[in-house]
């Protein structure tokens, strides 16, 4: 394997056929160059390649002694369709660490890795990159269990399941934080049962601009901010758009924490079984436009906005608006053309929440990681 890559040229692309892959110093792989590694290859010389990560599994093992993926530098490889696991960081990036790159990460399964300082599975500082579609899980880190991007990277994370991550400070799910030079994006993604401990259950966003939309959040956990963190300092503010996401607690913590030095908009999300839906902890600092939102089953709704919906949403186990739900034509008209699940958006007037109410018929929710 090493032999391969440092053979390649740039813009080349590797097949890795199914097995176990381990490497030896810091990282399993290093990329100081733009390549495409695609995993889950039968291993058959005769074209076309068959892939699939089911049957013919790529297995990228760091022994639970080296970060398995390390990519730094101006290139932009893409890596899909393997499984990144055991990866140890001493400091940022158990599973993928990212220094000044552009890559394309898709399709793949990051699974308990572990970084000392941040980013358990995925570390992205400066730079850019593409995360999607990927199964995100059991990864542990002392802050940001799975992913932490920062210093101004222009981030796209679209379209991941991000489960059961752990930090044992702050940012169980995602963290997005300095210096708001770009605005990251956070879209359509299923992010349940993370753990931030003291605050950023399942989405954090510290300094910086974020863009959420269209996001589930399920059963995340965290002291402050059980669902999302926002924070920002006077320096520093912090923007955020928080646009048509489904937020579900377990009756514990907030839907939403600001806490200081905060401008967003909180428009047509649902927010149920909270402590507390929308914590206000600085309204001296912070601006907050809260408008077409549905309250239901909180133990204290302290902030409703304007419009707001306060009923039952009536979705079903997949997360999906159930026919007579009142948010359906409940929302207001914001500039989105797609729902959670990829279908249009609106049909009719705008509906709260992630899903678009449509006469569909849904299959089990879940990632389809074919490539």
């Amino acid at each position: 394997m090493a032999t391969a890559l440092s053979r390649a040229s740039t813009g080349a692309t590797i097949y890795f056929a199914q097995g176990t892959y381990i490497g030896v110093g810091t990282a399993v792989i290093t990329l100081d160059k733009s390549l495409t590694l695609l995993g889950a290859w039968d291993g058959e010389p005769t074209p076309p390649p068959r892939r699939s990560p089911n049957l013919y599994p790529s297995i990228l093992d760091g022994e639970n002694q080296r970060r398995v993926i390390d990519i730094s530098g101006d290139v932009s490889p893409t890596i899909e369709g393997f499984n990144i696991v055991r990866g140890y960081g001493d400091y940022s990036g158990g599973g993928i660490r990212v220094e000044d790159a552009s890559p394309i990460l898709r399709y793949n399964t990051i699974r308990d890795n572990h970084a000392d300082g941040d980013g358990g599975a995925i570390f992205v500082n400066r730079g850019s990159a593409q995360i999607l579609f990927n199964w995100i899980e059991h990864n542990t880190a002392t802050w940001s269990g799975g992913l932490r991007l920062i210093n101004d990277a222009q981030v796209t994370v679209v379209g991941n399941y991000i489960h059961e991550n752990t930090a044992a400070i702050s940012g169980g799910g995602v963290d997005v934080s300095c210096c708001g030079g770009v605005t990251a994006l956070v879209a359509r993604n299923l992010i349940a049962d993370n753990q931030g401990a003291d605050y950023g259950g399942g989405i954090l966003v510290e300094t910086t601009r974020a863009r959420l939309v269209n996001n589930i959040l399920d059963g995340n956990h965290a002291q402050k901010g059980a669902g999302v963190w926002l924070d920002g300092m006077q320096t520093h503010p912090t923007y955020a758009d928080l646009l048509n996401n489904t937020l579900l607690g377990t009756e514990i913590g907030q839907a939403v924490w600001a806490n200081q030095y905060v401008e967003a908009a909180l428009v047509n999300d649902i927010l149920v079984g909270f402590d507390t839906s929308l914590q206000d902890n600085s309204p001296a600092t912070n601006m907050l436009e809260i408008d077409y939102n549905l309250f239901w089953n909180n133990a204290f709704d302290p902030l409703v906005g304007t419009h707001a919906v306060l009923s039952n949403p009536l979705l079903d186990a997949l997360y999906h608006l159930k026919a007579g739900s009142p948010a359906i034509n409940a929302g207001r008209a914001v500039d989105l053309a797609e729902d959670f699940d990829g279908f249009l958006r609106p049909v009719g007037a705008f509906d709260i929440g992630a899903d678009e109410y449509a006469l569909q018929v849904y299959l089990p929710l879940g990632l389809n990681l074919e490539p």
